[in-house]
């Protein structure tokens, strides 16, 4: 690994025992003690705490469905990391420097505040409003510590093949969930769960579900090609290798909206960096990878499944399989099914589209400042209800998988200007970096391509892809240049 041994992934050896010790024992008492033990020591060493949060966010469904109390444990890290932060700018006498905030970063703020505000008139417990905005504003915390954190060459490195392990980890189980047809390596409520025909061919992973995995598995792809400048011989081919495994498992997420983002990141990214070469290697790897991972693995899948793998396993029914007379394959529905008609109608009537036109007659009845956080499609709403669905006719259970009809319902006019500043800040601070560090343009490509996937998801409520940018934001906020770095080199930074 470079200059980098075992001994220079502390976090693994200390993170790893404790959660496995939770999962054996599952309850609430080593629930609780693993989430001290792992505060504790991000508290103590925060950058190592926060690397922690690459094994835990990626796996987080998988940790708390085995034990629930570990569902906290993001926050503590996050939190003790943020108040050794805290902790040295006071004793160095540097206070003046925890309030330093870009433009991006105020217009941040204000949206926070709009949708709090609009959500209190609306009548929303003020405890369900805070649930809310602590999912926007948690892993932006892990920007705000890394940005203050002394970054080197070292940390870098470690954060790139931390990715890689726990990429190759996933993708492999993910490959054994698809061929097992969910019967494998999974908790036994994921196993039993009822899915429709469209969804049961995709792979969730350990990370449950088949969208942010395929989000997950796509910065790994992207931080693996920046890993590979730094090694050589036999360890670039084992990367070359991994990089091939996690295309072939995000094509078999049939995940179409981060395939859409992919492709046009990937396009931002040659437009931008002329780099040709890196970009037809992608594309080798993305080709590559369906002749070597897709197709076989799902030809494997339907032989298993003749073979009856996985009948024995009492499931729950869905009501919506296809008449018996026609037998495509599960994949060959899923593509078709992004095209048909009857999709976008069922769309119309309580999909997407549904949501779309709701969020719009939302806005039209509270244009200035929406209805609040928890009231529309978020994760607090879903989770707690809202005050407006019967209104609206709106049922409880929705999340409405389009980020901006989230933002333009629940913050109005000013929320979304807020939101917009926000976008547009970190995409023209980004631009203005691309001659500093060559991950600028990376990291500029994965924001625009993620404007897209916003459309489709609620992507800055996901911990794990917020995690990452920000992380990687804050490298670049450091100045840190990746170009050149030789094995005795250490980056710039200030």
């Amino acid at each position: 690994m470079n200059s980098l041994t075992w001994r220079d992934f502390p976090f693994i050896f200390i993170a790893l025992p404790v959660l496995v010790v939770a999962l054996l024992f599952p309850g609430t008492i080593t629930g609780l003690g693993a989430a001290a033990v792992l505060a504790l020591y991000a508290l103590v060493s925060p950058k190592n705490g926060l690397l922690m949060l690459l094994l835990y966010f990626p796996t987080r469904p998988f940790l708390i469905e085995i034990n629930p109390s570990l569902k906290i444990v993001g926050d503590l890290i996050i939190l003790a990391a943020f108040a050794n932060v805290a902790f040295t700018a006071i004793r160095t006498g540097n206070f003046k420097s925890l309030f330093k905030f870009q433009i991006f970063e105020w217009a941040f703020f204000g949206f926070l505040a709009v949708g709090a505000i609009s959500a209190f008139i609306t009548g929303v417990e003020p405890g369900v409003i805070i649930f809310q905005i602590r999912a926007f504003v948690i892993t932006y915390i892990v920007y705000y510590v890394v940005k203050r954190l002394d970054i080197t060459k070292e940390d870098i490195l470690k954060f790139l093949w931390t990715t890689f392990v726990m990429a190759i980890v996933l993708s492999l189980h993910g490959l054994v969930e698809k061929m097992s047809l969910r019967s494998y390596l999974m908790p036994e409520k994921w196993v039993g769960r009822s899915l429709s025909y469209n969804n049961r061919v995709r792979i969730y992973g350990l990370i449950d579900n088949p969208n942010v995995l395929a989000v997950y598995l796509s910065l790994a792809v992207m931080l693996t090609v920046y890993l590979k400048q730094f090694v050589a011989g036999k360890t670039k081919l084992i990367l070359n290798i991994g990089m091939i495994l996690m295309f072939g498992v995000i094509t078999l997420t049939y995940s179409r909206g981060t395939w859409i983002g992919f492709v046009i990141a990937l396009a931002v990214y040659l437009a931008v960096s002329k780099n040709w070469q890196r970009t037809g290697k992608l594309f080798v790897a993305a080709v590559l990878s369906i002749i070597l991972i897709n197709i076989p693995v799902t030809q494997a899948t339907n032989y298993f499944k003749n073979a009856g793998v996985g009948e024995n396993i009492q499931r729950n029914i869905t009501q919506d399989e296809p008449p018996e007379e026609d037998h495509p394959s599960d994949e060959e529905r899923r593509m078709k099914e992004t095209f048909e008609m009857s999709t976008v109608e069922l769309s119309k009537t309580t999909g997407r589209l549904f949501i779309v036109n709701k969020g719009f007659e939302i806005f039209k009845d509270h244009p200035a400042i929406g209805t609040g956080f928890a009231t529309f499609g978020d994760s607090a709403a879903k989770g707690n209800g809202s005050p407006i669905y019967e209104e609206y006719g709106i049922g409880h259970n929705i999340y409405s998988d389009n980020q901006y009809i989230q933002i333009i319902a629940q913050t109005g006019a000013a929320g979304v200007i807020l939101f917009a500043v926000f976008l547009l800040g970190m995409l023209f601070f980004l631009w203005k970096k691309r001659k500093d560090t060559s991950l600028a343009t990376a990291v500029l490509a994965v924001l625009i391509g993620v404007y897209v996937v916003g459309v489709l998801y609620n992507i800055w409520e996901d911990k794990t892809f917020t995690t990452y940018f920000f992380m990687m934001l804050a490298a670049i906020t450091h100045g840190i240049n990746y170009k050149g770095w030789g094995k005795n080199e250490s980056p710039s930074s200030h």
